[in-house]
């Protein structure tokens, strides 16, 4: 009976430049994912031998590359996100994704976010938005404050999707 690495229940990637809305619905998710929009082959194979990273591509050059390098990474051949998920959650075994605000991880800049109590906040968020909303997080790093709006129900509807596959 093997044991499941780290790496492997808690995989952290490094998304190539085409891909940003993976990056972001992977941070959502809660996976470490750095996304850098001009970044060099070279210094994103680099960055991600150095992070243990896994790097996902839809650059075939890039994916031959790292793996000289034996980096791990993942090749996207779907043009559609749902099925760029699907390769992505069948290549790492993933038995099924959740989203919830409390394991998501800031979508701007990848860093871990805290609950946050609604009355440190309330001069900060539209009135509307704390009357409909009980919990937020607030990023670490950039400071930015979320909620459970819509754009995490559509993630909720487009997660539910991938997992009924």
């Amino acid at each position: 009976m093997g044991m499941q690495s780290d790496y492997e229940k808690n995989p952290s990637f490094f998304v190539d430049a085409m891909l940003g809305n993976i990056a972001k619905k992977l941070r959502l998710m809660g996976y470490d994912s750095k996304y850098e929009a001009d970044i060099g082959d070279d210094d994103l194979i680099n960055s991600a031998q150095k992070d243990l990273r896994i790097i996902i591509s839809r650059d075939e050059n890039l994916i031959k590359k790292a793996s000289k390098f034996g980096i791990e990474s993942i090749f996207l051949e779907k043009q559609e996100e749902i099925k760029q998920f699907h390769e992505i959650i069948n290549r790492l075994g993933l038995k099924s994704i959740k989203i919830n605000g409390d394991n998501a991880r800031c979508p701007l800049c990848n860093s871990e976010t805290n609950p946050i109590e609604k009355h440190n906040i309330s001069d900060k968020i539209p009135a509307k938005v704390l009357e409909k909303n009980k919990k937020f997080w607030k990023c670490k790093n950039c400071g930015k404050i979320f909620w459970e709006g819509s754009h995490i129900a559509n993630l909720q509807k487009f997660v539910s999707e991938l997992n009924e596959r």
